[in-house]
């Protein structure tokens, strides 16, 4: 992988906004599009893992006839566990492919062993980058400028539309994309049902009809197992009580039950004509077979619970007859600055969990299990104060309940999977940390 180079953003931030502007929020998972972000997990897994299921079958590479893309990351390093950092552009395309409705970065980091992901808002007002200039008007191709960022995809037409879409995203961001992804309704519909659909618990009944959008969406609560259909349904739903709250958190738990699927070696196997033929069918990406075997090395290091999101800063605004979003040009550098080079993120500071009072309730399915776990903490030192029966959401991996971040990551060592989580709703006033045993824990 060619090195990243860090360029300062000093754009001016073009236009000016109309007077009593208020600041929008944009949350990257506020419409169906955003439920895109799987499309990080399908250029490293679905792409991935159907190359690396294929080589396995036939052993050697699909398509041997590829050059070996003149980046630093080889097959090499890979197999070796070198660790990679790799921007990715995700497009979520309108009906006609050349709108792009949503816009992502997607930057991992394997040594981190983190996802993140910033949204750049549709609307977000932008100068037509010199480079893109150059190729449009190599092209003869009409453009305005200053100009909304999802037109330059449109104005490039299918050819040139992701290669010109990246390079505005470099120019504003100030970093290198190393690869994109571009995908339509109907490429998620198609790939949800190549893993053979998504188990998910519907929160609640789910009935609405937009024939204009011809969107006809009827699920009933509990359960159930999700074909492409129904989870395009799901995750369009929007008649919720609380709004965009409860939509994005249903649209969330569709994604964590989809990244768990995806990351399945059976799925992979199973499925993997159907892998190969979606993701290079469907998907308009420009990783290729030799860029998914490097890269399958990689899939275990992403932690769908770990992901974070965000949105480079801004307001809505109006200008002309136009509405654009304005982005914030300082306030856009520091995101860049904290999610693509780790400048200005804080250390945090481990705090020990002795002499905190814990309590050890059992999840899981072994009966007597929390009072071991208890017994075991207090040989190690810790001051259990209670063991209980936990009787709310079972989960596999075990859970360290605290009230702030650095706290508990020493009690992880004695758990086969175990997670963080920062709830003080789970704990009582005289509680510091609970531990809620999942089902995997089958012993201490």
């Amino acid at each position: 992988m060619s090195e990243q180079k860090r360029t300062k953003n000093t754009k001016a931030n073009h236009g000016t906004a109309s007077s009593g502007a208020k600041k929008k929020k944009f949350n990257p998972v506020a419409t169906f599009f955003k439920i895109v972000v799987s499309m990080v997990l399908v250029f490293c897994v679905a792409a991935g893992g159907a190359a690396f299921a294929y080589y396995k079958i036939t052993g050697g590479a699909p398509g041997g006839n590829q050059s070996e893309p003149d980046n630093k990351t080889t097959l090499v390093d890979a197999i070796m566990k070198k660790d990679i950092k790799l921007n990715v552009a995700i497009f979520g395309v309108d009906g006609d492919g050349t709108r792009t409705d949503v816009i992502f970065v997607v930057h991992f980091d394997s040594g981190k062993k983190q996802t993140s992901l910033v949204s750049i808002p549709r609307d977000t007002r932008v100068t037509i980058a010199p480079t893109v200039r150059e190729r449009l008007n190599q092209e003869g191709r009409y453009y305005t400028s200053p100009t909304k960022i999802n037109s330059v995809h449109s104005y490039s037409g299918k050819e040139m539309g992701c290669e010109n879409a990246v390079l505005q995203l470099e120019d504003l961001l100030g970093i290198q994309i190393d690869h994109y992804v571009k995908v339509d309704l109907v490429a998620f519909r198609k790939i949800v049902d190549a893993i053979g659909g998504v188990e998910v618990d519907v929160p609640r009944d789910m009935n609405y009809e937009d024939p204009y959008q011809d969107l006809y969406i009827h699920l009933k609560e509990g359960k159930q197992l999700l074909d492409g259909d129904k989870a395009e349904q799901l995750v369009r739903f929007r008649k919720y009580a609380n709004g965009d709250v409860d939509r994005i958190q249903v649209q969330q738990l569709f994604l964590k039950e989809f990244a768990k699927k995806v990351l399945s070696t059976d799925t992979i196997k199973k499925n993997i004509s159907d892998y190969i033929s979606t993701v290079y069918n469907d998907v308009v990406t420009d990783i290729n077979l030799v860029d998914a075997l490097k890269y399958v090395n990689y899939i275990k290091f992403v932690d769908v619970n770990g992901i974070t999101m965000d949105t480079i800063p801004g307001v809505g605004t109006t200008i002309g007859d136009a509405s654009y979003y304005v982005y914030d040009v300082d306030g856009t550098q520091e995101l860049v600055d904290k999610v693509f080079y780790g400048i200005g993120v804080e250390t945090e500071e481990e705090v020990g969990s002795k002499g905190l009072n814990i309590e050890v309730a059992n999840g899981g399915t072994v009966q007597g299990l929390a009072g071991k776990v208890g017994n075991m903490l207090q040989e190690k030192g810790y001051t259990v104060t209670s063991v209980s029966t936990y009787t709310g959401d079972k989960t596999d991996y075990t859970r360290i309940i605290v009230k702030e971040k650095g706290v508990g990551d020493d009690l992880k060592q004695y758990f086969d999977e175990a997670r963080i989580v920062v709830d003080t709703s789970l704990l009582s006033p005289e509680t510091d940390i609970k531990i809620i045993i999942g089902d995997k824990q089958q012993g201490i």
